[in-house]
């Protein structure tokens, strides 16, 4: 049953060339196979979703140039501390993302923003692990734009038997029949709410 259910919610797509990767924030394998995405030209930019406690990390994902985000970050409190992150053409794009109770949800939301703000962006690849994909989809459908066509793929290292946690994947049972409640409503209010962008630091 639960092999059947991480089925379920794992279902991804083939890795296919996209106009931009994007990163959900957590485990930093998400990160390195979005680099390794990049590097084999999949690609051309990757966005990354980095929340407050991977700012001190960044560093060590090993890209070929690095950025201080816990410097940028000392004048905001740590609850606060979420950032977008482009990385394109050897060069950094630092955004600050509103932070909200729901952090997928908050994530998509903002990526939302960043599409209407690239309209030369028409196709993406979401990288995050595999039990996540399904809700993702359901925030992908709800919130970004018509015209973006999105793909969904699985960090390697998180995809496969470690996914087979009980408490964990009826968890994201529970999160995906909230949310089913939820987005419609988000829909609603999304025409009415302000940029989630705080500022840019490009190096």
């Amino acid at each position: 049953m639960l092999k059947f259910l991480l089925d379920w919610l794992a279902r991804a797509d083939p890795v296919a060339p996209a106009d931009a990767i994007f990163v959900l924030a957590g485990h930093k394998s998400r990160k390195l196979f979005a680099i390794q995405l990049l590097e084999q030209g999949i690609a051309p930019r990757v966005l990354f979703s980095v929340g407050r406690f991977e700012i001190r990390r960044f560093p060590e994902l090993g890209l070929p140039q690095t950025i201080d985000l816990l410097q940028m970050a000392q004048s905001i409190p740590p609850p606060r501390r979420h950032f977008f992150v482009l990385f394109e053409n050897q060069q950094f794009a630092v955004e600050r993302i509103r932070v909200r109770t729901l952090g997928t949800l908050s994530e998509i939301d903002a990526l939302a923003d960043w599409l209407l703000a690239h309209p030369e962006i028409s196709s993406l690849l979401v990288v995050s692990s595999g039990s996540h994909l399904r809700r993702l989809r359901m925030c992908c459908r709800r919130l970004l734009r018509r015209n973006a066509n999105c793909s969904f793929v699985a960090a390697r290292e998180e995809s496969g038997n470690n996914g087979l946690d009980r408490k964990a994947i009826l968890l994201e049972c529970f999160k995906i029949a909230c949310y089913s409640v939820l987005l419609p409503f988000w829909e609603v209010v999304l025409p009415f709410r302000g940029r989630t962008h705080f500022y840019v630091d490009r190096n």
